[in-house]
């Protein structure tokens, strides 16, 4: 029933998770964090790399134009090969990120929020998959959610622990 914030305030802080060694560098000045793949910006880092590995891939996002990842979504929605590898790829990290937290905190639901959300189902269904095959027995079933208040949702959780 109330927030868990930890030593430093700096608990729950998943996006910055170190899931990929030294590699993309992130806002908060480490590299290889989650929050470089499995987020908004990240999933179309993801897509953009596929792309550029696979250019013998069929696929409706085009390099040259660039992209979002609500078009990368939207073709994976669509069945497109690169779509799909990329949502495929950026939430099997993140699965795996949470079935790592889930050991360590054993939470009552995942909530999935920020920009990447917006996406809907096929966040949520991709991560709960590999959460699933990662995740330690007895926290298998744990529920995996989409945030209903989306990037507001720290400013309301401010005020809820300002005002009581």
């Amino acid at each position: 029933g109330k927030v868990y914030i930890g030593n430093t305030g700096s608990a729950c802080e998943l996006g910055h998770i170190p899931v990929l060694g030294f590699t993309d560098s992130c806002g908060c000045g480490k590299k290889g964090c989650l929050e470089q793949y499995a987020s908004a910006n990240g999933l179309v880092r993801v897509a953009e790399r596929y792309i550029a590995a696979h250019r013998d891939v069929a696929t409706k996002l085009d390099l040259n134009a660039g992209f979002t990842a609500k078009d990368v979504c939207d073709a994976a929605k669509a069945g497109d090969a690169a779509g799909i590898a990329a949502v495929e790829q950026s939430m099997k990290l993140l699965g795996k990120a949470m079935a790592a937290v889930a050991c360590v905190m054993d939470p009552e639901v995942f909530v999935v929020g920020g920009g990447l959300s917006k996406a809907g189902s096929i966040i949520i269904d991709t991560a709960a998959k590999y959460y699933k095959e990662y995740a330690f027995h007895a926290s298998r079933e744990t529920e995996i959610k989409l945030a209903t208040l989306g990037n507001s949702a720290g400013m309301y959780g401010g005020v809820k622990m300002v005002i009581g």
